[in-house]
Order: C-alpha cells, then sequence, then structure tokens
C-alpha cells in the first residue's frame, strides 16, 4: 500500500455513472487529470455488468483515461486475503492490487470490447451471487437473533454502539479472524498476534466495521432492515478502501451515511462526499 495519498480520490460506481452522464464532463475530466483516480475492482466489476454495450464500453475507457496507468484495487475481501498472508511471510509491504479479480479488472479497462454480452451477464451474475451469499446470512442471523434480544438480551442501539462493543471484545475478534486467517494461509494464527495482524493494516479496521455495520442494519436493528433501505454489502465493502484515498465520492446516500459512520473506525479518514459536492469542489 502506497503511504502517499496526496490528491487521492476514489469513485464508486455510482459516481462513475453520473461522471459519464454529467453535461460538464469534459471539464471535470480536465480538472481530473491533475488528480490521483484510484480505480477498483468493485467498481469495474459493476461497470462491466452494464447492459448497453456502448455506455458500458464508454465508461471503462473513461475509467482507464482518468486512472491512468493506475492497476485496480482488489476488492476487499482479496485485500484482507492479501493482508493475511502478507502478515505470515511478515512482508514490508503488501500490495493492493494483485490477485485475479484486480487482474481481471485491469483487463476490462484496456480491452474493454472484451466484455461482450456473454461478459456482462456474468458480471451481473457474479455480482448478484455475491450479494445473496451475504444477503441469506444475514437474512439466518436475524432469526437466531431476533429471539435472543426478545428474551431481554440488550440490544445495541446504533451501529457505534455494536462496533464499540465488539472492538473491545479480543475473542470475539479472534473467532472471527482466525478463519479468515487460516483460510488464506493453511495456518493458525498465534494468539497473541490477534493485535499484530490487525495493525499491520490501515485497512483492517473499516473492513471488519463494514461487517459489523451490515449486521447491525440486517440482522440487529428491530425496524428498517430491509435491503431497500440499506447499502449493499458491495457498498459496505469500499469502506475498506477509505485508508489508501483522500477522497471517496459516491452519488448513494445510504452507501455515504453508512461510511462516515465506518470512517471514524479508519486510522486515516478520507472525506465522503456526495457527487453533487464534489462536483461543486472541482468546478468552483
Amino acid at each position: 500500500m502506497s503511504s502517499q495519498r496526496t490528491n487521492k480520490h476514489i469513485l464508486d460506481t455510482s459516481a462513475w455513472n453520473a461522471l459519464f452522464d454529467d453535461e460538464k464532463r469534459e471539464d471535470l475530466v480536465s480538472l481530473l487529470r491533475k488528480k490521483v483516480v484510484l480505480p477498483t475492482s468493485i467498481a469495474i466489476s459493476e461497470l462491466s455488468a452494464i447492459e448497453d454495450s456502448a455506455r458500458r464500453i464508454s465508461i471503462l475507457q473513461l475509467v482507464k483515461m482518468l486512472g491512468r496507468d493506475n492497476r485496480p484495487l482488489a476488492t476487499p475481501n482479496q485485500i484482507i486475503i492479501m493482508a493475511c498472508q502478507g502478515y505470515s511471510r511478515r512482508d514490508a509491504q503488501i500490495t493492493l492490487n494483485a490477485g485475479n479479480d484486480a487482474e481481471g479488472a485491469w483487463i476490462a479497462l484496456n480491452k474493454p470490447e472484451l466484455i461482450d454480452n456473454a461478459g456482462q451477464r456474468m458480471s451481473l451474475k457474479f455480482n448478484k451471487e455475491r450479494e445473496d451469499v451475504f444477503r441469506t446470512w444475514h437474512e439466518g442471523l436475524r432469526g437466531n437473533l431476533q429471539p435472543v434480544f426478545r428474551n431481554g438480551t440488550a440490544r445495541p442501539r446504533s451501529i457505534g454502539a455494536l462496533i464499540r462493543h465488539y472492538a473491545k471484545d479480543d475473542k470475539f475478534l479472534y473467532a472471527a479472524i482466525s478463519p479468515l486467517y487460516k483460510r488464506a494461509t493453511r495456518k493458525t494464527l498465534p494468539r497473541h498476534e490477534l493485535w499484530p495482524l490487525i495493525n499491520s493494516l490501515p485497512c483492517w479496521r473499516p473492513f471488519l466495521a463494514a461487517q459489523a455495520c451490515a449486521i447491525y442494519q440486517r440482522a440487529v436493528q428491530q425496524q428498517g432492515d430491509s435491503y431497500n433501505k440499506n447499502p449493499g454489502t458491495l457498498d459496505l465493502w469500499s469502506a475498506t478502501y477509505l485508508p489508501d484515498c483522500n477522497v471517496f465520492i459516491t452519488r448513494d446516500k445510504r452507501q455515504r451515511r453508512a461510511l462516515k459512520i465506518l470512517n471514524i473506525s479508519n486510522p486515516r479518514p478520507a472525506r465522503i462526499l456526495s457527487y453533487g459536492e464534489w462536483r461543486e469542489s472541482l468546478l468552483g
């Protein structure tokens, strides 16, 4: 991970779409050439699922032009896998744009015409399946937790309260992280190395906070747990990117609200702006 974050901007999928449709796109593109734009594998995967082939290719070309030679940041789950593997090897530095997802995203940027109709349907299916896996798990967890709360166990009053509670529970954190470490490295994480692992990379805290946020919104809170009222898993996963940028831009109000909460856990807080706020800051 680069320690130099000066003027690094990350646009989520909704922001890329808004930029592409913006009547001032040429002016904004000219201004963005003075910034560092970091593409992400999440955004490229979602943009690759756009049904209109001309729009799909044109937006991917826009991402490549503004991202220049910056390879896409890997998907957050791949970043965590690489974080575990790098820690296990005691690597001095961990690259966040490696792995199959990032390589596929890089190919999509350089040769967007390869994402034909079959590729578009594959991307759409892949993204849906990732969301469905977490949706099924959260629904099962909700079914298990609600009777517990009705029987007298105190229900956390907010996402922040849930995060603060479990951030102090080393036993819970170890139970959550050690299986990830085992799958990534085929080694057992020594109990005393839990916090050295978490402290080895700034993205660990927002990644874990994003999981807590999803659990609270979909399994813990008494009302408002609908998927239509909360950001998706991929939207929350984007919190993992926050330590590596100065500005994160989204047009999704639900995602922005959630990321502002999750940014509190970020050791290197970023500015989280709506597309409108960001656009105004560029155009003056």
